[in-house]
């Protein structure tokens, strides 16, 4: 019995040894390359350096090939790379084009040209990736796309919907701040999300929405995934869709930008029952500005990125701001007792109780003292039905500004 619980032990053991190396192929924040290195026959080459140079950031990472000619560089930041291929008795091969994708092992084969290694071969072309190492189903949305696509609040989670097989609420152009939306993956439940920042979870463990995600500018973003299913379980603990985001990193050369972006109403509408109370526009000014600065500290060993946004806005569109009431029948700018009595003679509240008499006097003091007090500038605290319809129940339209301001 002993010798079969450590035998079991050590068939466990080797799984696990052997599972966590291709676990750690890429992780929630990295990509992989892998693939196959032969002749002009198809014969595989073993023992051949593959060397890959991060084009921005300078890193270069080297494997070689087993006897199967098979090599595998794991753990690589997502970007663009340059791989050289070198072999005793073939020409040096560069592809300088190869892109690394954040959670995706690409298979980048390569045939050889018979040479000496002092020959080189420069191809040009963009080098045709292929995904054969997993069945997840998700879409990388790069940096080009996050920053030219119009977002109305600049947040990169109006764009998740790129991915096939996710849906998501219409943003709302009038909301406060942030404006987050609710993205549903393949029927799951919003909650059902996992999101993941440079590898580390960012979820909102109250609610499970994106409201409580962090929101970096899209100019700090170098790319997210969002993977809709068959992914492992290193990569979250929710059934629904998984997230990946990856932020900028410093480089060999400094780079930099300036931003800001302006909203205001001049181009809105004016909503309808603001123009039934000929009410005026409500205002909505939006100003989101800021910048990137990246370069290095020590060339190709230590390299920083900062990234600020500011966002101001003052917003009387939101559902916060904008609210219509409905007066009852009778009220209006007389609010006596013997008013209000006739107005409301023998009516009981919504929800019943003591009938109002018709002379007012059950009114109760502190209601009547609430009618009729007064803001410092003079008008009603509770004010007047700016329209009456012809029912004779008043109709109002109010918009009072909420302000929303980020760093």
């Amino acid at each position: 019995m002993k010798k079969h619980r450590m035998l079991r032990t050590t068939l466990i053991l080797i799984f696990l040894n052997g599972s966590s190396s291709l676990m750690r192929a890429q992780t929630a924040n990295t990509g992989a390359l892998s693939g196959r290195i032969t002749d002009p026959s198809g014969a595989v080459v073993p023992t051949v350096e593959v060397k890959l140079t991060n084009q921005s950031t300078g890193e270069q990472r080297t494997v070689t090939t087993g006897p199967e000619g098979l090599y595998k560089a794991p753990l690589l930041p997502p970007g663009n790379y340059q791989v050289t291929i070198t072999a005793t008795g073939f020409k040096t091969a560069t592809y300088p084009a190869v892109v690394v994708r954040v959670t995706e092992t690409n298979e980048f084969n390569v045939v050889l040209e018979v040479g000496t290694a002092t020959e080189q071969v420069t191809v040009e072309a963009a080098a045709s990736l292929v995904t054969t190492e997993k069945a997840a189903l998700g879409r990388v949305v790069d940096n080009a796309s996050i920053v030219s696509l119009p977002l109305v609040t600049r947040n990169f989670q109006h764009i998740m919907t790129l991915s096939p097989g996710v849906l998501a609420n219409v943003p709302d152009a009038t909301a406060l701040g942030r404006n987050p939306i609710d993205v549903f993956a393949h029927g799951a439940r919003a909650t059902d999300n996992s999101f993941q920042m440079d590898g580390i979870q960012v979820n909102n463990f109250h609610t499970n929405r994106p409201s409580g995600v962090p929101v970096p500018a899209p100019d700090a973003i170098e790319e997210f995934k969002v993977q809709t299913g068959q992914f492992d379980a290193g990569y979250g603990r929710q059934p629904g869709a998984n997230v990946s985001i990856v932020t900028k990193s410093g480089g060999t050369q400094f780079h930099g930008s300036l931003f800001e972006f302006f909203r205001n109403e001049d181009l809105n509408a004016t909503p309808f029952f603001v123009n039934l109370v000929g009410g005026k526009k409500p205002v909505l000014r939006q100003n989101q500005f800021g910048g990137t600065l990246g370069g290095p500290l020590i060339k190709n060993k230590l390299h920083f990125f900062v990234s600020y946004q500011g966002t101001r806005q003052i917003n009387g569109l939101s559902s916060t701001s904008l609210r219509s009431l409905v007066f009852p029948k009778g009220f209006g700018p007389d609010r006596s007792r013997a008013a209000l009595g006739a107005a409301f003679c023998g009516q009981a509240g919504f929800f019943g109780g003591t009938t109002v008499a018709c002379d007012g006097s059950n009114i109760n003091p502190v209601a009547l003292a609430i009618l009729n007090a007064k803001l410092p500038d003079g008008s009603l605290l509770v004010p007047n039905p700016q329209v009456v319809q012809p029912a004779g129940t008043g109709f109002s339209t109010y918009s009072i500004p909420a302000t929303f301001n980020e760093n």
